[in-house]
């Protein structure tokens, strides 16, 4: 763990398996990086509510942010994933574990990004209002989550 900054964690015994299993891969912490992805995050929550956008739109957006709030809570302790199939539902997993979800809600978000993926390769599936609407919510509960958790990273 790099001394010089306050944001890098120390790595969870959870995490050290699955970096020694290959999943997971140590990076060069910078706090800059973890600050960008915050930031994604709560811009892409944030515009998902823009209702100038679709409802698809808006859902791939809020998907985004919680995907790139996930990569950050990862990245604050110093790893990132090595980008094998299925990488992203494994982050976001990980990533609410380590924010101490309840089971529901990291259930809820999951389901929510398999939806996302079944649409970006080809389902017609639409996305109701309802399921936007939840998914807003669900980003929102994160973004308070990972306050709590980690509250210098809002600084």
């Amino acid at each position: 763990m790099n001394a010089t900054t306050s944001l890098q964690r120390a790595l969870p015994s959870e995490l050290q398996v699955l970096l020694w299993s290959g999943q997971l891969q140590t990076i060069q912490f910078n706090e800059f990086a973890a600050l960008k992805l915050l930031s994604n995050a709560v811009c892409c929550i944030r515009n998902g509510k823009t209702e100038e956008f679709g409802e698809l739109a808006r859902f791939f957006m809020v998907n985004e942010g919680i995907h790139s709030l996930s990569l950050g809570v990862l990245y604050l302790h110093g790893v990132l994933p090595t980008g094998l199939v299925g990488h992203r539902g494994m982050v976001m997993q990980l990533a609410c574990e380590c924010l101490h979800l309840p089971v529901r809600l990291t259930n809820d978000i999951l389901y929510a990004n398999t939806h996302r993926e079944l649409i970006a390769y080809g389902s017609t599936e639409p996305v109701a209002q309802a399921e936007l609407q939840a998914l807003m919510v669900l980003g929102d509960q994160l973004l308070s989550q990972a306050r709590y958790v980690y509250p210098d990273w809002f600084l």
